[in-house]
């Protein structure tokens, strides 16, 4: 459930003085999967055997026996989901500028939020199955109750200088400073051993005083200071200079202050007199820019280890709850920096009806910031904690992007539009920092190797894993075939890259990638009298996607990828046969990569807007109603949900692991303006 609500004012005070101000208020309540088992609902529902029942003869849901421990019921699942979260919050934007002297304006702006999150989860004693009794405190419900503040403002101050001189120069000078601060407060209640009608904490029997009742706080801070010039001669030549100084809280002393910048220019080429009286071309403009541009999006403080990990002991036979650093520090991290340079076209022809805007890019980034997977020695990957974010390396993305739109007026009547809008892109990491040549990540089945890699010379996150050359068809071919562990006619066969005549680590190589070739955007509209409508289709193209929603248990479904196993030879060249039996056919390779391609009608909107003739008798500027639909329909060959609800992580980014696919959307609406 959600409600939004928003005011908005702007007033002219006097007559150098404006005012303006935003307030929005917006509250959600949700219901949440339970965290005491493993595995979503999605995942559950997909691997529980089709011949079990929902529930038994008795009445009680049925025991998911003999799948693993990671699938249960998944019914049983959702009857024992008591979760709740509400969030409620408060946003307000006010700005207020004063011109003096002719050329000169001050202005300031307030950008404030203020939000709270309301957290509840009841986890009654759940016995899915045997080894799938789940609960922090076996044999004692359990209340969580959590509730979390947080607050951040933006207070931003602009001094501007605007002249002309002799009718060919014009200068805009802006001197500025930014501050921002983000705070949040985190209060954890838990009770153990539940009584009473009413799940809450406070008729719990007992209720933790360290882990459980914990109090969290964290603030981050972010200091600017800036100087923009711009200058054009004649409207034709254009050149722009910025140069700024931040300062963050989230790196360490020695590297909390960095120094950036941005150079850019222009050449309206419509101006000149060899082109503007053109009749085809109304603007051609030309442009080049090249900066410096910095970041420090990662979770606060860093640079120094926090107690909010996990901890549980054994102390005189009791079970005792305690802290244990929960994210490892580390006090050399820096701002990650992003060199760039564009070169770009602008064009509109005929009377304005075509535009055209291109652009080649290259954006070197170095010191990419992230969390990489670390040994489970240093405590970095145990519950509750963390890894340290580190400066992970140097990757490069360059491309072309491309815009192309058309609008016609056919008749008083009728109106249209269309436009595309396309990205060709190629990522390669060019550097890894450390002492190893390559950092994993994501994860694939039951205690595998990393599926995903940084590493030189290779897109970001690619997958790393065998490469398949069919089936064996017989026990010839696995014979004469380099020796594979527990190899048997009907299994894949593991293409030997290094040639040794051993199938084993050093015969994993790259087999694919998320990082999509292309991605493009499609946008229809038309008018037609009182009617509006529009379309937006968007596409991605040459990304690849892990399918890891699928569990290997003798008696968990399968997807309908296995009709199709191999049976015999002959039968199939290209899935395996489905056995218990010992086989490689689980370890990660291609046959697990898909391609992830898709095509997406986003959004379809229809309106109506009222005449004017009808409204002049209710004082009503104007009402429109409207139906809109999102996520209309997806065009894949992608065997999963969803191509686009799979994992966003820099490395192990794409494998799909049973996340929900996003929902269809069936929005009405009514627009009054007055």
């Amino acid at each position: 459930n959600r409600f939004t609500t928003r005011l908005s004012h702007d007033r002219k005070i006097l007559k150098k003085i404006e005012f303006n101000s935003a307030i929005t208020y917006s509250g959600t309540q949700r219901r949440t999967v339970s965290e005491n088992v493993i595995g979503s609902v999605l995942y559950n529902a997909v691997n529980n055997s089709p011949i079990l029942a929902v529930r038994d003869q008795n009445g009680p849901f049925t025991i998911s026996e003999g799948l693993g421990n990671e699938v249960i019921n998944p019914i049983a699942q959702l009857a024992n989901t008591n979760n709740r979260a509400a969030v409620r919050r408060l946003s307000g934007a006010f700005s207020a500028n004063y011109s003096f002297l002719d050329n000169f304006k001050v202005e300031s702006r307030i950008q404030a939020n203020y939000a709270e999150v309301a957290e509840y989860r009841y986890l009654p004693v759940a016995f899915f199955g045997a080894g799938k009794v789940f609960n922090i405190s076996p044999g004692s419900d359990v209340v969580v109750e959590n509730n979390n503040i947080f607050r951040d403002f933006t207070f931003d101050n602009f001094i501007n200088y605007k002249n002309s001189f002799s009718d060919l120069h014009n200068i805009d000078v802006t001197l500025g400073t930014s501050i921002f601060q983000s705070t949040g407060r985190f209060v954890s209640q838990t009770g153990i051993d539940v009584s009473g009608l009413d799940n809450r904490v406070n008729n719990a029997v007992t209720v933790f005083d360290n882990r459980d009742n914990e109090v969290g706080t964290f603030d981050s801070r972010l200091l600017s200071y800036f100087v923009r010039g711009q200058y054009d001669y004649d409207g034709k030549y254009l050149f722009s200079a910025l140069a700024r100084r931040d300062g963050s809280t989230k790196f360490g002393p020695e590297n909390k202050f960095g120094y950036f910048y941005a150079l850019s220019g222009g050449w309206i080429l419509s101006e000149e007199a060899f082109l503007n009286e053109s009749k085809s071309i109304n603007f051609l403009k030309l442009r080049a820019s090249y900066g410096k541009l910095g970041n420090d999006r990662i979770r606060d403080f860093g640079f120094e280890s926090t107690l909010s990990g996990e901890a549980e002991y054994i102390f005189d036979d009791q079970l005792v709850n305690g802290s244990a650093i929960g994210v490892l520090s580390n006090p050399t991290i820096k701002w990650e920096t992003q060199f760039s340079y564009d070169i770009g076209l602008d064009a509109k022809f005929f009377d304005n009806k075509l535009e055209l805007t291109a652009d080649y890019f290259n954006k070197r980034t170095e010191d990419l910031l992230l969390q990489p997977q670390i040994s489970g020695i240093l405590g970095g990957n145990a519950p509750g904690s963390q890894p340290p974010t580190v400066n992970a390396g140097t990757i490069v993305n360059k491309g072309l992007e491309l815009s192309l739109g058309y609008r016609e007026t056919v008749s008083d009547d009728f109106k249209y539009n269309i436009s595309l809008n396309g990205t060709l892109l190629d990522n390669e990491v060019t550097e890894v920092n450390g002492a190893n040549s390559f950092i994993p990540g994501g994860s694939f089945g039951i205690g595998q190797d990393a599926p995903s890699r940084m590493e030189a010379g290779l897109p970001i996150g690619y997958f790393r894993g065998y490469k398949t050359d069919g089936i064996f068809q017989t026990q010839e071919e696995v014979d004469n075939h380099a020796t594979q562990i527990n190899a048997n006619p009907g299994d894949l066969r593991f293409v030997d890259i290094n040639g040794d005549g051993i199938i084993d680590d050093e015969d994993r190589t790259n087999i694919g990638d998320p990082i999509a070739d292309v991605t493009f955007g499609l946008n229809l509209g038309f008018t037609y009298k009182n009617f509006d409508f529009i379309a937006y289709t968007f596409a991605s193209v040459g990304n690849d996607i892990v399918r890891d929603y699928q569990r290997n248990q003798p008696l968990t479904n399968n997807s309908t990828i296995s009709l199709n196993r191999w049976t015999g030879p002959g039968t199939s060249n290209d899935v395996p046969r489905v056995t218990t039996g010992a086989t490689q056919n689980t370890q990660f390779s291609d046959f697990f990569v898909e391609d992830g391609s898709f095509a997406r009608i986003q959004n379809i909107t229809l309106g109506y807007t009222f005449s004017d003739s009808f409204l002049e008798d209710y004082k009503v500027e104007s009402i429109r109603l409207y139906a809109s639909v999102n996520n209309l329909y997806t065009f894949t060959n992608y065997s999963g949900f969803d191509p686009t609800t799979v994992n966003a992580d820099p490395i192990g980014g794409g494998i799909d692991i049973g996340f929900y696919p996003t929902p269809r959307t069936f929005l009405f609406g009514l627009n009054f303006n007055f």
